[in-house]
């Protein structure tokens, strides 16, 4: 059973039609133990096609009840946490965070958790900033030392 819903994972999260095979690819959700299903959502989270948390958290509630406040906790921004009141400002500001730690990510490696709370926290202006640092940037530290 794991190893059938860890080469899903594998197979699918490189897919373009990723949000419209999710429950296939989730299936095996409900036998993983939290763990595992966590590592997936991770993989998949990290991977080259996007997911909407809205789809994430409409899978996971459908197909783990039980488990769902658990497992939401690895998104970013949770389609359940989001109030109407959230303003466009914030969700392009966490839009974009996402979007740069995703680079930064890729560029050098694991992002320290107080870094990536700063980034989340920060608004847009700085994160544009930032963003065009670290195109150029030796290490982490010379994106953020002048902010």
């Amino acid at each position: 059973m794991r190893l059938r819903a860890f080469l899903k994972a594998l197979k699918y999260s490189r897919r373009s039609d990723l949000p419209d095979c999710i429950d296939i690819l989730l299936a095996e959700a409900p036998a993983l133990d939290e763990k595992d299903l966590f590592v997936i959502l991770t993989y998949l989270d990290k991977g080259p096609t996007a997911l909407n948390n809205k789809v994430m958290h409409e899978t996971l509630l459908r197909l783990v009840p039980e488990r769902t406040e658990q497992i939401m906790g690895w998104l970013t921004q949770p389609y359940f946490d989001m109030g109407k009141a959230e303003g466009k400002a914030e969700g392009e500001a966490k839009g974009e965070a996402k979007i740069l730690t995703r680079f930064l990510e890729r560029r050098f490696g694991t992002l320290p958790g107080p870094l990536r709370q700063r980034i989340f926290a920060a608004d847009v202006g700085s994160i544009e900033a930032w963003v065009e640092r670290a195109f150029d940037a030796p290490d982490l530290q010379s994106i953020f030392e002048s902010n």
